[in-house]
């Protein structure tokens, strides 16, 4: 059975769902969570006036931050709530790089992600964080529906 799960959060409904999910099966398998939230500083740099005004800069990055510690502490909550032993990572970078990474090097032997629902124009002009941890991870995923699908 599954030991090492990560779950991807971002504090969503659909990453709440999600980490729910992936609490239900650590517990079942006697496994523990490690919940990832990736702070996407691609997207971030993107911005208008991002690059122009380093404190505005700064202060998204601590938003981000900050974002990142809420969606964590809901997943770790629910961990302790079922007795699941927990762990947490905040990364910086492009989200399915750094998932499908620090994957790899915590051992995790299963991924679990929410898919928020989008229309086939949508994933082939912006692409999909699910969609590409799919393709290119080497250990099993586990995508879970948003609500509406």
């Amino acid at each position: 059975m599954f030991k090492k799960i990560m779950v991807a959060t971002d504090g969503s409904q659909t990453s709440i769902r999600t980490a729910e999910l992936a609490v239900d099966l650590a517990r079942l398998s006697g496994g523990s969570i490690i919940a990832i939230y990736v702070v996407d500083i691609y997207r971030l740099a993107h911005l208008p006036g991002y690059a122009a005004f380093p404190s505005l800069s700064s202060r998204l990055m601590e938003l981000m931050q900050r974002e990142g510690e809420l969606a964590i502490s809901e997943v770790e909550n629910m961990a302790c709530d079922e007795g699941v032993p927990f762990d947490s990572i905040i990364a910086e970078g492009d989200p399915s790089q750094e998932i499908i990474k620090r994957s790899h090097k915590s051992g995790a032997d299963l991924l679990v992600l929410g898919r928020i629902g989008r229309s086939d124009l949508e994933k082939i002009l912006l692409g999909c964080v699910a969609e590409k941890v799919v393709r290119h991870s080497k250990i099993p995923v586990l995508i879970v529906p948003a609500m509406s699908e």
